[in-house]
């Protein structure tokens, strides 16, 4: 099955749609070359048995959490009531009873008790006070809990040329960090950083930037995008065929709450 076929069951989406997503999976390049680059550190992190993702969006990476541990009970937290909405109804009806979303503030995770595994994805770029989510984020966690981040690099590289991250993203307040920089944050919120390591070569590179190019990051042009996004999936793939050492737009960074 595509990675992110789930979403076709989304209610208000058209046949054609449905089928597109059930052939290709979910159409957002950025969120699977994300995904790749997550994936792997989900195997060092034992069997959790409460999992949160602070900011789940789409809700992708909360239901491949769900179905990766079966025995665990995975929430998704996001501000977008209308999404949470779509995301229980494809939870239900992809039978993964173990999955639920909540439409609730990314700063007030506590409320929610405490959890084995935490996922912040391309958030903490979003908050001013970084340091602050960093510590609630290790509050939130169990003693030996972990915690799987990804944020944008400071700089984006694309076969040798280099500019500040922007991207134009909507809510961004700093285009990302350095990888001492996060390892650095991580730190300084009490956390003990396991795995830090570049995302995003410069093959994903270019293809999210092509992407970017048709849709604004805001879905425009989705016929184009429709026709474009198979061959942008095959540059990215050829992509992961090589992981960045010193090159990468990204990072991901596995860290724990000591024991």
């Amino acid at each position: 099955m595509p990675f992110g076929s789930e979403i076709a069951l989304t209610p208000d989406l058209s046949p054609c749609e449905r089928l597109y997503i059930r052939l290709f999976g979910v159409p957002i390049l950025g969120l699977r070359v994300r995904a790749r680059a997550i994936f792997p550190l989900l195997e060092k992190v034992g069997q959790p048995s409460r999992i949160l993702d602070a900011g789940s969006g789409r809700g992708v990476i909360t239901l491949a959490c769900a179905r990766r541990f079966p025995q665990a009970q995975v929430v998704g937290v996001d501000l977008l009531e209308e999404q949470n909405a779509y995301n229980n109804h494809i939870a239900r009806q992809s039978g993964l009873e173990n999955a639920r979303f909540l439409t609730h503030d990314a700063l007030r995770l506590s409320d929610l008790g405490s959890f084995d595994l935490l996922l912040s994805i391309d958030t903490l770029e979003h908050l001013e006070d970084d340091l602050g989510a960093v510590r609630m984020f290790r509050h939130t966690l169990n003693p030996g809990g972990y915690l799987i981040v990804h944020v944008p690099h400071l700089t984006r590289y694309l076969f040798g040329w280099q500019r500040l991250n922007w991207m134009d993203i909507e809510g961004h307040v700093r285009p990302g960090y350095t990888r001492q920089g996060l390892i650095d944050l991580l730190s300084a919120g009490g956390l003990q950083v396991l795995e830090c390591r570049y995302t995003y070569n410069s093959l994903e590179t270019m293809a999210n930037d092509l992407s970017k190019l048709i849709t604004g990051g805001l879905e425009r042009n989705k016929g184009l995008y429709a026709l474009a996004f198979p061959c942008l999936m095959g540059i990215a793939n050829l992509g992961a065929l090589y992981r960045p050492r010193k090159d990468g737009s990204g990072l991901v960074a596995l860290a724990q709450r000591e024991a």
